[in-house]
């Protein structure tokens, strides 16, 4: 799951309740930068604009990176403990939570947030899912790794309403990574590799 995030002349890596910052303008010679504390059970990091959203146990949190060397607390949304990646676009922070684990929580679902006004993240709807892993976003689509019931792609243009507009079933789905000319999905320990069509 992505723990770690590149923006501009920074690294942002995630540990269990820091962001650890590196400044690596120089690749040579990266400096380590003061770490700065996140929470606890931190899982995933995601960035859009000038802002870092991290997945842990109990929610989203949402860190300002105007000043790279320095992120800051915005905002969180918080919900039952669970497993909790998350992805983001101009609107919506979309959150998995998976179920019946040792992450704590007995339901599987997909929460829509609005995060219109950073400061004030809330639910606008969740979907009930099967035992979701990880998840991207690229245009219209979402991608939802679904545990064992497979990777499942949603298009999100009226997120009241998500349509589900593909399932590849039978396969044990981990993680996805959506990049500008195919989609790459780890299950059942290979690599995939799916093009848009």
């Amino acid at each position: 799951m992505a723990r770690f995030k590149i923006v501009g002349d920074f690294l942002y890596i995630v540990d269990w309740h820091n962001i650890n910052v590196f400044n690596i303008s120089n690749l040579e010679k990266p400096e380590v930068l003061e770490s700065v504390f996140a929470g606890f059970d931190i899982e995933t990091i995601f960035n859009r604009g000038e802002h870092l959203f991290l997945g842990s146990r109990s929610g989203m949190y949402i860190y300002n990176i105007s000043r790279p060397e320095t992120p800051t607390f915005v905002s969180e949304f918080q919900h039952g403990t669970a497993c909790d990646p998350v992805v983001v676009d101009d609107q919506f922070a979309y959150v998995t939570l998976r179920g019946g684990n040792d992450c704590g929580a007995t339901e599987s679902v997909l929460f829509v947030i609005d995060i219109s006004d950073l400061n004030k993240p809330f639910e606008v709807k969740s979907y009930p899912m099967d035992g979701p892993y990880g998840l991207g976003i690229k245009d219209n689509l979402i991608f939802i790794c679904d545990g064992d019931s497979g990777l499942k792609v949603y298009n999100k243009e009226n997120v009241l309403d998500l349509k589900l507009v593909n399932h590849f079933e039978d396969i044990q789905t981990y993680d996805v990574i959506p990049l500008s000319a195919q989609l790459l999905m780890v299950g059942d320990k290979v690599l995939y590799q799916y093009e848009y069509l």
